[in-house]
């Protein structure tokens, strides 16, 4: 009995043997065919080759993104009403997130996240189909940094934002108005929400790049500027004395210091 299953388990094995190559030779043929069928292309036949080219515009504080095509109409009014290679839309995918469809020539993006970031945009039928040339799909990408400068740049930036609030023609002209009446410039609410924005708006997206002092500084910097700011408002609304306004202005200056000071100590040289 014992000698029967032996053979019997012997053949068994010999059986599976070929199951398992054909198995183990046909997994990239069955990857390829799944890949297929959830990501399906549509060749194209005719001359024209669609074609697609992107671009990002910065508008004020926006960015535009600009889809170029050639032999190929963006129609968002044919939606799942055919399946040609010469109408259609674009997809869009940053950093390879699938994010919106792409109907016309310009779009607004609502949001670029901080870093290197890749845009791209993939032609598609009006059925949800990517359009392929040779088996390859056809699209463009470009990759792109936001915010186009780097953390040390950024900070130079900053500086330079700063010196224009004081140094620009606008910012001589409050200087010298300021000096007739006895004041200095960071007597001034104007100058003082413009250091506050200049550095804010160029440094905020850098904030997890900052050392725990920078940090706290950048900080308790903005906090400072924006305090100061309304107690000079308070001063040039008539609502406070010069001398009330001064104090308040040197106290909250003093209050920053105090908290660096618990924090770091003074030889700190983070």
């Amino acid at each position: 009995m014992s000698k029967n299953l032996s053979y019997l388990k012997y053949f068994l094995i010999l059986l599976l043997l070929p199951i398992t190559s054909i198995a183990h030779d046909d997994k990239d043929d069955r990857i390829k065919f799944w890949k297929e069928y959830y990501h399906p292309k549509l060749e194209v036949h005719q001359n024209n080759i669609p074609e697609i080219k992107i671009s990002l515009n910065k508008i004020g504080p926006f960015f535009q993104l600009q889809s170029k095509v050639i032999n190929f109409t963006l129609t968002p009014e044919q939606d799942l009403k055919n399946n040609n290679s010469w109408t259609g839309y674009g997809k869009l995918f940053i950093n390879g997130i699938y994010t919106t469809r792409v109907y016309s020539e310009y779009l607004f993006l609502k949001e670029v996240p901080v870093g290197n970031n890749e845009i791209k945009v993939i032609l598609s039928s009006n059925m949800d189909v990517d359009i392929a040339h040779d088996s390859k799909i056809i699209s463009d990408s470009i990759v792109f940094q936001f915010p186009e400068y780097n953390f040390a740049e950024a900070r130079s930036k900053a500086f330079g934002l700063s010196t224009q609030c004081e140094f620009s023609d606008k910012g001589l002209i409050a200087r010298d108005e300021l000096l007739r009446e006895g004041l200095k410039l960071s007597e001034s609410s104007s100058y003082l929400k413009c250091r506050h924005d200049s550095q804010k708006n160029t440094l905020d997206p850098f904030k997890n790049e900052m050392t725990g002092f920078q940090l706290l500084v950048y900080e308790l910097t903005l906090d400072s500027l924006s305090k100061r700011s309304l107690v000079w408002k308070d001063f040039e609304s008539n609502n406070i004395s010069l001398s009330v306004a001064r104090n308040k202005s040197d106290l909250i200056q003093k209050n920053m210091d105090i908290e660096i000071e618990k924090k770091y100590g003074r030889n700190n040289n983070e």
